[in-house]
């Protein structure tokens, strides 16, 4: 008797051992996940992107302009026949200030090319009735569509119809999703068209944005580490500031003020406030950053442009990190009060249905699109009230 019992005591303990390493392990991605190191709703691809073989697809276009009046538009074509990927190359004359240019073989879209850099939209406005806002698209194209087409924002032909409302980009259209260009070039077009109906398109810098254009491609989704792998062209290449999409993201704005509510992709912290930092200022540091003529170093940056509480990465309304506590009442009061705003509507850090926090003063809008037990949905505001509005065309009051 006495060996068997000996057995299961030696059992008895490895399993003790194997719980205390399965606790150990998800206590330190619970603190990863308040770090802000990773989602929980990765889409973690562990293959080799050497061997990936997609369907067929056409990324592009793509334009580079070679000086102030020739632009080379580039569409990849890959063929899961064969697995081949090529270039369709195409130059363009651009004689006037800007021109709409048709999209190549088998695309019926048109593109706006600008000569020069794009103007900055204004960061704050005022009597708006009607507004829509996004959470993060992470190249969720498809979710993004049937999303706007069921709130009433566009089309069956993919075209305004929200009149003299605004719709708010929360940040984060790339990484992780595999259709970030489709993405990119719609909101691009409806941002267009919004303003010819005096209605507005807000695309706000979120952090995966600041990356891409900082030369940091490491969330990119496998379709794209594949293409740009056999193509031999870094992924930030695409939104270099020759190229038309990158010259467009760079004049975009990372904070804006509609009525009595701020829209940021990650929060505002009491850091912002400490600085003296002022919404202009906000937007104008961090557009500068992505300039190549930027003078400062790296280390600089980090300091005084994206510092722990900076508005693209702060997570401090939901959780802490090692740089921060979870806001409280009196700093969150000081936030909204050197702001002059009611409410701050924030993405960046999931959750799983939109809703308000830290009484009414905050609102969590990033419901992560493509996952199928997730409902997604994005925000309305009317009349002084809060929707959520869901992809089946349903909406429910916020309480």
């Amino acid at each position: 008797m006495y060996q068997p019992i000996r057995n299961y005591k030696i059992i008895i303990f490895l399993a003790a051992i194997n719980l205390w390493s399965l606790n150990a392990s998800a206590q330190e991605k619970k603190e990863e996940l308040g770090s802000g190191a990773f989602s929980s709703y990765d889409k973690v691809f562990n293959g080799n992107v050497k061997e990936i073989n997609l369907d067929d697809y056409a990324d592009g276009p793509h334009f580079f302009w070679l000086d102030s009046t020739i632009v080379k538009s580039w569409y990849i074509n890959h063929e899961k026949e064969g697995n081949t990927i090529d270039i369709r190359e195409k130059k363009i004359k651009v004689k006037g200030d800007s021109v709409l240019v048709k999209g190549q073989k088998g695309d019926s879209n048109r593109y706006w090319l600008r000569k020069g850099k794009y103007p900055v939209q204004s960061a704050e406005y005022s009597g708006v009735n009607k507004l829509l806002a996004i959470g993060d698209v992470h190249g969720e194209y498809d979710v993004l569509v049937e999303l706007l087409q069921n709130s009433g924002v566009i089309d069956e032909n993919l075209d305004w119809k929200w009149g003299d409302g605004h719709l708010v980009f929360i940040g984060d259209i790339f990484d992780r999703g595999d259709k970030v260009t489709e993405s990119l070039y719609l909101i691009k077009k409806l941002q267009r068209q919004a303003n010819e109906n005096k209605g507005k398109l807000h695309l706000l810098l979120g952090n995966h944005e600041v990356m891409v254009l900082m030369n940091d491609s490491r969330y990119i989704a496998p379709k794209y580490k594949n293409m740009c792998q056999r193509l031999m062209m870094n992924y930030p290449r695409f939104f270099a500031e020759n190229t038309e999409l990158g010259k467009w993201l760079r004049s975009l704005n990372s904070v804006v003020k509609i009525n009595d509510m701020l829209f940021v992709h990650g929060g505002l912290s009491p850091d912002l406030v400490d600085r003296g930092l002022s919404i202009e200022q906000i937007n104008d540091d961090i557009r500068k950053s992505l300039n190549k003529d930027n003078e400062m170093t790296h280390e600089e940056l980090m300091k005084a442009v994206y510092f722990p509480e900076n508005p693209l990465w702060y997570r401090g309304y939901l959780m802490k990190s090692r740089s921060y506590s979870i806001i409280n009442t009196e700093e969150l009061n000081k936030v909204l009060s050197y702001y002059n705003t009611n409410r701050i509507f924030f993405g960046h850090t999931e959750v799983e249905s939109i809703r308000f926090l830290h009484e009414g003063k905050v609102g969590a809008i990033n419901v992560p699109m493509g996952y199928s037990e997730i409902k997604p949905q994005v925000l309305l505001v009317e009349e002084g009230r809060f929707y959520r509005c869901f992809i089946d065309g349903s909406k429910e009051l916020i309480e």
